[in-house]
């Protein structure tokens, strides 16, 4: 026919045009996803300090709280619990050994940055800088260093909350001796409404060999001071008598402000299975958002489901928030940082499994988000178990929830871990 041989050329360059304008679409909506998708969850990552930068220091610091600093929220302070530092050496034969040095009870304490969300090639949270042991606020500076002494970043840990005092071994007898130490291991951390301090949360334990394990002695309250490296307002609530009837439901952290209020939480295990825990309690308490009041034990309310209002004076009255909780640790914190509202993480067993829950309010009630693991390691020693699993709001995206946590089988002794989670 006249003109078949144009009209089929034309025929195919029209084909030719939609299969590459098919081309340029599928290019640009690929694109537009990847813009669009979520970063990917931030792969675990050691949590390390500018004294381990050579590789011949390893801090096996046990737990890793964090709060944006209140005179610059790119920055964090991370509270730690008890610190040994190993020391890297040689063997006769010439291979690697690792050396116990230094154990430092209690807690310490390093800043670091407080940039949210994963990027390739970027720590998160980045090395941190070592915080002195604080001073007591008005005290003149020097003898102890502090911070706020040292602008300078510290290589090596110091104490952070000195040792307490008084107390006792299961035994009767001093804390300190027979193998035990004492100490005040952080339970959480976060800022004070309309103050430039931080807020700390304590728990004293006479550590004790063998099987005498963990002696629960007191819970207590701090404010710390960044700028000036001060602590003030520190009290012990509950110790001595006051721990004899529900001291489990007085060993209180996480501390979240919320209107008038602080609140607090508290894990505890009724029955142990299988290496964790079968049944438990997450306790609540409240307390007038004020030193003074936070200060005296008599103002302390448990929440418990049978009390009016669903608030009790009686801590043996205290039942737990999440129905069929199964606490081996618990975590809260306010996230509108991250898109959320307050997040619950509870750490169901020893081997880093973990449940997240949220709620519009601190009070409950708290409605499941996901669930999930840290991917810990096997370790050598007596405490060879996944633990301190801990979230950081700072850190967290509306995609991303970050935790971190202790891995027993990371370096010499163990290591606190820092990792990821789509949510």
């Amino acid at each position: 026919m006249p003109g078949s041989g144009a009209e089929a050329k034309g025929a195919q360059s029209r084909l030719w045009r939609r299969v590459l304008l098919l081309g340029i679409l599928a290019v640009l909506v690929a694109v537009a996803v990847l813009v669009g998708r979520p970063p990917a969850a931030l792969p675990p990552d050691l949590v390390l300090s500018g004294a381990e930068r050579g590789g011949n220091v390893s801090l096996a610091r046990d737990c890793g709280y964090s709060a944006p600093l209140p005179s610059d929220p790119r920055r964090s302070l991370w509270l730690f619990c008890d610190t040994p530092v190993y020391v890297r050496g040689q063997t006769a034969s010439g291979g690697v050994a690792w050396a116990l040095r230094l154990f430092i009870p209690g807690s310490t304490a390093a800043e670091g940055r407080a940039v949210a969300g994963a990027s390739p090639g970027r720590r998160v949270p980045g090395q941190l800088s070592e915080v002195g042991t604080p001073r007591a606020a008005g005290a003149a500076p020097g003898g102890v260093p502090s911070a706020g002494d040292a602008p300078a970043p510290r290589q090596a840990p110091t104490p952070f909350l000195l040792p307490p005092g008084g107390l006792v071994t299961s035994l009767g007898r001093p804390c300190g001796s027979d193998g035990s130490y004492a100490a005040s291991w952080v339970s959480g951390v976060t800022r004070v409404p309309g103050s430039p301090d931080l807020l700390i949360a304590f728990n004293n334990y006479c550590v004790q060999s063998g099987a005498g394990g963990f002696l629960p002695e007191g819970f207590g309250l701090a404010e710390y001071d960044p700028a000036t490296g001060t602590l003030s307002n520190d009290a012990i609530v509950f110790s001595g008598m006051n721990l004899v009837v529900a001291g489990a439901a007085k060993m209180l952290g996480s501390p979240v402000f919320s209107g008038r209020y602080l609140y607090l939480f508290g894990p505890t295990c009724t029955a142990v299975a299988h290496g964790g825990c079968a049944t438990g309690t997450l306790f609540e308490a409240r307390v007038p958002a004020t030193p003074r009041a936070w200060s005296d034990p008599l103002n302390y309310r448990w929440h418990s489901s049978d009390a009016p209002g669903s608030w009790t004076p009686d801590p043996v009255a205290a039942t737990s928030v999440i129905t069929g909780a199964t606490p081996s640790a618990v975590s809260v914190a306010d996230m509108p940082g991250a898109g959320r509202q307050f997040i619950l993480v509870e750490q169901t067993d020893l081997n880093g499994d973990f449940s997240v829950y949220e709620s519009p309010a601190p009070a409950g009630t708290w409605h499941p988000v996901m669930s999930g693991r840290v991917p810990c390691r096997p370790g050598a020693g007596l405490l060879n178990f996944c633990r301190a699993i801990i979230v950081h709001p700072e850190l967290s995206t509306p995609t991303q929830l970050v935790l971190s946590y202790f891995d027993p089988g990371a370096g010499p002794g163990g290591h606190v871990m820092v990792a990821g989670f789509d949510w």
